[in-house]
């Protein structure tokens, strides 16, 4: 499988070729990839606002967080055009990312606790955080447990807790696939345009969970076994 196949199962498709040509056609100007990642921090920014105060507009909404992931696709393809690949522009990018993800999922958890007059979109809207950065701690703490010095937040493939052969990678590749986030910005997409919201919070908040769980167990298995 191809690298873009991988990292970017439904992008590849449509928005990565298009940010491509963008970064194409930017690349002899004074444009800079750090204006195209504080676009798509502003299309971001903008797809919240309009899903709090516009919630009737959430297609609008799903618009906007497309916009933001076509930026996140282009800033990069532009720093390789224009030789401006930096630490400081990754570390950017990947901050903005994550801005990005938390704020549009507070205004998800907001906009169905309005709606449902309830406080279980809360609850979930916790549950999505509190897996999060148990999940992205746990990766930080591993890297400096293995003794790296600089923490580097992505995790390999590890091995699956009982299955091999074609089904281990059958199941690897099934656990994975909500952890791609090329996957996740297209599922809060299709969330806002049908007004699924609380079924794709419900889905993130168990997928980081289970992740943490699972990492945690993998971890302490193999750490475990080098003492």
């Amino acid at each position: 499988m191809s690298t873009d196949a991988a990292n970017y199962p439904v992008s590849r498709w449509y928005l990565r070729p298009a940010a491509g040509r963008l970064a194409a056609w930017l690349t002899a100007t004074r444009i800079r990839p750090v204006h195209l990642t504080a676009c798509g921090l502003l299309s971001a920014a903008a797809a919240a606002v309009v899903l709090i105060g516009r919630p009737e507009m959430m297609p609008l909404a799903a618009v906007f967080v497309l916009g933001w992931w076509f930026f996140d696709r282009a800033d990069g393809q532009l720093a390789r055009r224009q030789n401006t690949v930096s630490a400081w522009g990754a570390w950017l990018d990947g901050n903005v990312d994550e801005l990005a993800d938390v704020g549009l999922h507070v205004a998800v958890g907001s906009v169905l606790a309005v709606q449902t007059a309830a406080s279980w979109p809360w609850w979930l809207l916790v549950a999505f955080l509190g897996g999060k950065y148990l999940f992205v701690h746990g990766l930080t703490t591993e890297e400096h447990a293995n003794g790296e010095e600089e923490p580097v937040l992505c995790e390999p493939h590890p091995r699956p807790l009982f299955l091999s052969g074609k089904a281990a990678g059958w199941l690897r590749r099934l656990y994975h696939l909500p952890g791609n986030a090329d996957v996740r910005a297209h599922l809060l997409v299709l969330a806002l345009a049908t007004g699924y919201l609380a079924a794709e919070l419900a889905l993130v908040a168990i997928y980081y969970n289970v992740r943490w769980l699972v990492r945690y167990v993998l971890v302490a298995r193999r750490l475990g076994g080098t003492r």
